[in-house]
């Protein structure tokens, strides 16, 4: 059995890399450090995007997540808030067996259309490699990529 709460404190440090998607492309930096007594994983987040055409002062996302163990349903669970006004209310429904993925799925995302749902998934790549592939999927749609990171771990933070 994958013990996915080890593996969600591999994320603990600063991580920085390039980032593509729909708002075009950018730079990433997420920082995941453990809060309050290691009960729980604070992780913040801001994109940069490149100017385009449609934005041509380009863009800020910022986020930030708190993940922390469910044990009544055995799983992390992950809240997201996100600048824009959207929050997801994430579970991990997948992980690999050795923890080198987590797969986060929100069924619906508040302050979006009924019915919109949300996945993230992380896949670390080696120690200091990391992954991130959000998608969204509208009402009665399928999950389609929105943005991708490949991230690189700059220092680890001390708990």
């Amino acid at each position: 059995m994958v013990d996915q709460w080890a593996a969600a404190q591999r994320l603990q440090g600063k991580w920085e890399g390039p980032a593509t998607g729909r708002p075009g492309t950018g730079q990433q930096v997420r920082e995941y450090k453990s809060i309050l007594g290691g009960r729980f994983i604070l992780g913040t987040d801001e994109t940069r995007w490149v100017p385009t055409p449609e934005e041509p002062d380009g863009l800020v996302h910022e986020d930030l997540a708190v993940l922390g163990w469910d044990a009544t349903a055995g799983q992390v669970r992950m809240r997201s808030f996100h600048g824009e006004g959207f929050v997801h209310d994430y579970r991990c429904v997948d992980a690999a067996p050795d923890g080198s993925r987590l797969v986060f799925e929100a069924d619906q995302v508040e302050n979006g259309p009924p019915g919109m749902r949300a996945r993230e998934t992380l896949v670390f790549r080696g120690l200091d490699d990391l992954e991130s592939t959000f998608e969204l999927a509208m009402p009665g749609g399928d999950f389609e990529p929105y943005t991708h990171e490949q991230l690189r771990r700059t220092r680890d933070l001390d708990g």
